[in-house]
């Protein structure tokens, strides 16, 4: 049994699972900032994007290692698992299920924002993902809403809500106001993040919005779509693709834009907004999944429904009226991240890694 007075060696105890956190991606992201602010960070990685066959090799060697990992290293007491959904949370399922019979305690991270499309779409598999959730020891989520969502899934309440950590930059310094006001966005370009319901109302009030805002679109993904809706549009004064950033470059391109853009359709706890705020940004997102949680109205940004045009309309127009607005809600940006830094959420850990193992 570890006592409480010795909970500050936990982290020697647990063992991580998830996507290499070298690669893009929300759940990468997390885990660099783990590989960074956690010491003993035992981790091995069940996914290296490549391709179908090389993945399944990939996870087959990543299997064995685990297996090891649990049968001979006596210090491994806890598995921590990060997934999403459809093949990540099949993958994390067998593991799961894996360190359950070596007699291991297990918490489940499900970072998606889409695990209840998942379900629906799952209809022969609802009843082993259910049995996955009840199997695991504890379940950590991104907010409240999905801690209540979760709980009506398993037989006991035990969803824990645990914030994804970010790194603060070293040094801040806001951009100069100059029109037009930098847009930033900076995630993956498909459907469900909102940016082709971006794309479309910068072409529906080009004209009004040409000269005040400046749109920059950072990621991969369907990269051909995007750019052909700028063309035919003639939309290459107002927007610029900037590539997939990281690194200091992403920095360096968070640093200069005024204000960061997300209007996903659904999400869970989105890090690009996270890192947004750790640079003192204003924030326009849609209010799906933990948004709400760090993105205040009439504090450090504005929240809209998922591709009401209309929405963003007012609120574009009220940055036009009032420009001063963004410096302020980027201040307050900087003040709601402060607990989301990597020692608070270590602390949280803490707690949820000592309660599992006086339970030994």
């Amino acid at each position: 049994m570890l006592h409480h007075q010795d909970a500050k060696n936990y982290f020697k105890n647990v063992l991580f699972i998830g996507p290499h956190y070298k690669q893009r991606g929300g759940i990468a992201s997390v885990l660099a900032v783990y590989h960074q602010s956690i010491p003993n960070f035992n981790f091995i990685a069940s996914y290296n994007k490549k391709n179908p066959f090389y993945n399944i090799i990939y996870f087959g060697v990543a299997f064995l290692k685990f297996l090891w990992e649990i049968v001979f290293n006596r210090r491994i007491k806890i598995v921590h698992l990060h997934t999403a959904s459809y093949g990540s949370f099949l993958r994390k399922s067998i593991l799961l299920v894996t360190a359950k019979i070596f007699g291991k305690k297990t918490v489940l991270h499900i970072h998606s924002g889409g695990f209840k499309i998942f379900l629906k779409d799952s209809r022969r598999l609802q009843f082993f993902i259910k049995y996955i959730l009840n199997t695991a020891d504890d379940l950590i989520c991104l907010s409240d809403e999905w801690k209540e969502y979760f709980d009506s899934l398993t037989k006991r309440k035990k969803s824990i809500v645990v914030n994804n950590p970010v790194i603060f930059p070293k040094h801040i310094k806001q951009p100069r106001y100059i029109k037009p006001v930098q847009v930033l966005f900076l995630n993956h370009i498909r459907t469900e993040k909102g940016l082709f319901d971006l794309l479309e109302f910068f072409t529906l009030n080009k004209t009004w919005l040409t000269g005040s805002f400046k749109l920059n679109v950072a990621g991969a993904g369907e990269l051909e779509r995007m750019q052909k809706i700028i063309k035919d549009n003639q939309l290459e004064d107002l927007i610029e693709y900037k590539g997939w950033v990281s690194g200091k470059e992403k920095e360096d391109l968070l640093q200069e834009n005024h204000v960061f853009i997300l209007t996903s359709h659904f999400e869970g706890l989105p890090m690009s907004i996270l890192e947004s705020m750790a640079m003192g940004k204003a924030i326009i997102a849609s209010n799906v999944g933990g948004i709400p949680r760090i993105v205040k109205p009439n504090e450090n940004g504005w929240l809209t429904h998922p591709g009401d045009l209309d929405e963003l309309a007012v609120v574009f127009k009220e940055i036009i009226a009032n420009p001063g607005i963004l410096e302020n809600y980027g201040n307050k940006s900087l003040q709601i991240v402060q607990d989301y830094s990597p020692e608070k959420v270590n602390n949280k850990l803490n707690s949820i890694y000592t309660d599992l193992l006086t339970k030994i």
